[in-house]
């Protein structure tokens, strides 16, 4: 009978190494596909973090156009906002995210145009507040799934480098803006200038602008006024000893007696 003993005992082993052998195989697949699964995740909040910085821009681009400043405004406000939140309470940090989350159950629900691609952002959006509403909603999910969510660590809702670069932007956006409207304003002075009879007098304004000589040496300026906004600018002419002509379009002051370069960008 001691052979089969033997026998049972020799069985009773071999399945216990196998199940021990089959639970290491589980542990070592399970770490060895651990790293994959924290990769996919990052993965999954890269994708997500892209596409509300997407959806953000789309608002913002409506919101700078029609209004620079203003929306400058926000995303200093939306800055300071993050920079508070950062060290809130815990607690007031998810209730927060909960909020939100309740407010956008799915990701797309933060698309605001929700509407086929070719129709215009002006037809699918009710108002400036409620483009800027949404788009401080989405700063606030982003900014706290930065810091609840260690998948999204590393990634910025906003920074004191785009806030630096926005500042600049505006300027040029604003600039490039009123080089426009100050060449529109020369061309019609000067299609008054050809046909009035008579000469030109001291002055010359219409129901938006205003025109005045300004004297100067050795070039030719005429000063312009907006009314609406109240905004300067000098128009100038010099002629070389050849006789080519060079043209300025310059911010100025209510005393036309400085001369700012108007930045350049895209826009011209």
């Amino acid at each position: 009978m001691n052979w089969l003993w033997l026998a049972v005992v020799g069985i009773v082993t071999g399945i216990i190494a196998f199940i021990a052998g089959l639970f290491a195989g589980v542990r070592n697949t399970l770490s060895s596909i651990q790293p994959t699964i924290q990769q996919l995740n990052r993965n999954m909040a890269t994708d997500r973090d892209f596409m509300l910085r997407v959806l953000r821009r789309e608002l913002a681009n409506w919101m700078l156009q029609r209004d620079p400043d203003r929306y400058l405004r926000i995303y200093k406000e939306a800055h300071e906002e993050n920079k508070a939140l950062s060290i809130a309470d815990h607690n007031e940090k998810l209730a927060l995210l909960t909020k939100l989350s309740q407010q956008y159950p799915f990701y797309k629900d933060f698309d605001l145009v929700g509407t086929r691609e070719h129709v215009l952002y002006a037809d699918a959006w009710c108002s400036y507040d409620e483009v800027e509403r949404h788009f401080r909603d989405i700063i606030r999910f982003q900014a706290l799934q930065i810091i609840l969510d260690e998948n999204w660590s590393g990634f910025r809702a906003t920074s004191d480098n785009d806030l630096a670069h926005l500042e600049k932007y505006v300027e040029q956006y604003k600039d490039a803006l009123f080089k426009r409207r100050l060449k529109d304003a020369v061309h019609d002075f000067e299609i008054y200038r050809h046909v009035k009879e008579g000469g030109f007098g001291e002055k010359y304004e219409t129901a938006t602008f205003s025109v005045c000589p300004v004297s100067h040496v050795p070039e030719i300026r005429w000063g312009f006024h907006f009314k609406d906004t109240d905004e300067y600018g000098l128009y100038t002419i010099f002629v070389d000893d050849n006789d080519k002509c060079y043209t300025g379009f310059y911010r100025s002051n209510a005393g036309f007696d400085d001369k700012r370069i108007l930045m350049k960008s895209g826009l011209e």
